[in-house]
């Protein structure tokens, strides 16, 4: 491999996609198993699978990243935590993990276990790289709108490693942050079960969907021609998606990115990739700009010699480990050989030897020993001493029964497994010092109007343009919040909300994402959104412990799970009970691509399905043409009433108005939980 240090990393969503990867150049394979992966729709690995998926990667030099990607409820932490420590025991390389609880769990208890940040985790800036720093987490896997000389400057302040999706399915939305299949439908993204509705009609500019319209389904992802810029700008490793695409997908796929990264990459590289699968033209995602398009719909027409050198491809194994053999044939005594690779080694016996009635043909020996048929090895050096003799078949033998105590010997024994009881957990999930005062009122405006019009003991102000935004227009005697979007992508758009926060306005800030965990450290209130994805204790506590004041639950949780959190964490809490939920954010916008930029600032129009459904579409506009784009329930939630009588005594979080003079209304999971 001539880019030594650069990784390959394919998809496997069973075991036949698994061994397709490996035969064909995959350099780590990432999977999942049971409940706690974002992709529970495919087979996955279970029971001995698991272990005999492990093993078949060590042996080849294979690395194996599991993914434990999905956010937990309390129920789960400690299943999920004993099946990651089942994981180091097999010796996986590594866990991918979304649920900062959880990561701050597996740092803690078992710290010999490597974690990646999931691209669920919307690593997106420098700052999130300094999270992942001062966590343990040694990779993340960037989110996919990042643009280069972002990923180049993260890479030149940062010792953490960089993943970056090379090839696949790109999702409209920035990943961790969409409750779109959750709010419709209780399938949750988030939990690994989403259904996609993105990917159904649906239209912008008041339209409503034809059946051709698909203003949500993006083009895939390709990026065969931008490796070396990527490399350049400090990726180490190159990640394909497709955990439920086929083993001929996983089998082409890494085949033409393996030879793209050796430097032989096939002049028909795009096109055999746009036959294996696509959704219309591909794009480079945003790393030069947006190049992303929709109206999609996926398609795969794999030419009948794609199919067959994927087939061809699986047939037998890549020999990868160089085995040197010392065969020793005296005569009187057992057949021996020892095979030696890397610093593991291991010998066989066979027959006792026999006199050799015709002089021993020493190549014929080498010769049968090189048949390593069905395992990775390959021989180097052989080395064959006495003049006895046994029979082909017992060589044969005796050379499988070597390579299977070689294999042995490289795999080693499992490493102990520790179980960890629920007071493991516990250390982990129980409040660190609760906040008894008041219960007040929070309310989120973005004008100054409704700002002194709220009557509210905090009000969280969101900007929808924050390099124009006056602090010195919101009226005066506030206990102004401002409120930081989930996607904060520039470092001229951080700059712009740092200004902000250092006018003197503002007492505090409401952060959504993990990357902006370090902004507003002085100020006294520091509350993490819902952008945050906090839906268990452990991630409650990580956030406070991290110097947040308040957190706000997960959008995704039951009035249940609700009271238990504002049990332990009393008035830390703050729920919220009226607005419209963010379904996605956007940071390609679908009225630009029909129309062109508007120079929306603030309302951005309204997207329908095809059910007639309106989704608002709200704005935040950071530079011209720059903006994050949110999609908005179509209906607000409002649990209220709901919350007044449920005996939950923490903070209350509302939006102060709503456009729509009459809005449908629903509890959104107050009573409803996801799967």
């Amino acid at each position: 491999m001539k880019n030594g240090n650069i990784e390959l990393l394919a998809p496997a969503g069973n075991m036949e996609c698994l061994i397709a990867a490996v035969r064909n150049g995959a350099d780590a394979v990432y999977f999942g198993s049971g409940s706690f992966n974002a992709r529970r729709g495919a087979a996955n690995f279970t029971g001995g699978e698991l272990e005999e998926a492990i093993k078949f990667c060590r042996l080849r030099g294979v690395k194996t990243n599991i993914t434990l990607n999905t956010l937990l409820f309390d129920r789960e932490l400690r299943d999920a935590v004993n099946f990651a420590a089942k994981l180091l025991s097999l010796k996986a390389d590594a866990v991918i993990v979304q649920d900062i609880g959880l990561a701050a769990i597996l740092r803690e208890e078992l710290p010999e276990l490597t974690v990646h940040a999931s691209t669920q985790m919307g690593i997106h800036s420098l700052s999130g790289l300094r999270y992942c720093e001062a966590n343990g987490i040694a990779r993340a896997v960037l989110a996919r709108e990042v643009p280069l000389d972002e990923i180049r400057r993260m890479h030149a302040q940062s010792p953490v490693e960089l993943e970056f999706f090379c090839h696949g399915a790109l999702c409209m939305g920035f990943s961790g942050s969409c409750l779109y299949s959750s709010m419709a439908g209780e399938r949750s993204g988030n939990r690994g079960t989403c259904a996609q509705p993105c990917r159904k009609n649906a239209s912008v500019l008041n339209r409503r969907a034809g059946e051709n319209e698909f203003a949500l389904s993006t083009n895939d992802i390709c990026m065969i021609d931008e490796l070396p810029a990527l490399i350049d700008a400090g990726i180490v490793s190159f990640k394909i998606e497709g955990r439920m695409k086929s083993p001929e997908y996983v089998a082409n796929v890494t085949r033409i990115y393996r030879a793209a990264l050796d430097g032989e990459k096939p002049a028909s590289a795009r096109s055999q990739l746009f036959a294996v699968f696509n959704r219309g033209e591909f794009s480079t995602a945003h790393i030069r700009g947006d190049s992303v398009t929709t109206g999609h719909v996926g398609s795969a027409k794999p030419t009948p010699e794609l199919v067959a050198a994927a087939h061809e491809s699986v047939r037998s194994d890549r020999p990868v480990r160089r085995v040197s053999a010392e065969l020793t044939l005296t005569v009187g005594e057992p057949a021996k050989l020892a095979l030696v690779s890397g610093g593991a080694a291991a010998e066989a016996f066979g027959p006792v030897c026999e006199e050799a009635k015709k002089p021993v043909d020493i190549e014929r020996y080498r010769e049968q020993l090189k048949k390593f048929g069905g395992t990775p090895y390959y021989l180097g050096d052989c080395a064959v001493a006495g003049n006895g003799f046994i029979p082909v078949s017992a060589l044969n033998a005796l050379r499988r029964g070597a390579a299977a105590a070689l294999s042995d010997a490289i795999l080693g024994a499992p490493a102990p497994l520790r179980e960890l009881s629920d007071a493991d957990i516990a250390r982990h999930t129980g409040p660190s010092g609760k906040h008894n005062g008041p219960s007040l009122l929070y309310a989120r405006t973005s004008s100054a109007k409704e700002a002194a019009a709220a009557r509210a003991d905090i009000v969280g102000v969101e900007p929808a343009e924050p390099a124009a935004f006056d602090p010195a227009s919101l009226p005066a005697g506030g206990n102004y919040v401002l409120i930081l979007p989930n996607v904060i992508m520039t470092e001229g758009a951080r700059q712009a909300y740092l200004r902000l926060i250092a006018s003197g306005i503002f007492r505090g800030i409401e952060a959504n994402n993990i990357c902006e965990w370090d902004m507003g450290k002085d100020l006294p209130i520091r509350i993490a959104g819902v952008g945050m994805n906090a839906m268990n204790s452990a991630s409650v506590r990580k956030l406070l412990s991290s110097g947040f004041t308040h957190v706000m639950p997960s959008l995704e949780l039951t009035r249940p799970q609700l009271a238990a959190l504002a049990d332990s964490f009393g008035n830390s809490m703050i729920v919220s009970t009226y607005g419209r939920a963010p379904l996605m954010q956007l940071m390609h916008c679908p009225v630009k691509e029909y129309r062109g930029c508007r120079g929306c600032r603030g309302d951005a129009g309204v997207l329908t399905d095809g059910e007639g459904r309106r989704f608002p579409l709200r704005n935040i506009r950071f530079a011209e043409g720059y903006c994050l784009v949110r999609l908005m329930n179509c209906a607000v939630t409002d649990v209220r009433e709901a919350f007044a009588s449920s005996g939950i005594s923490v903070f209350a979080r509302a939006e102060t108005a709503d456009p729509d003079p009459s809005p449908d209304i629903t509890r959104g999971h107050w009573s409803r939980a996801v799967d």
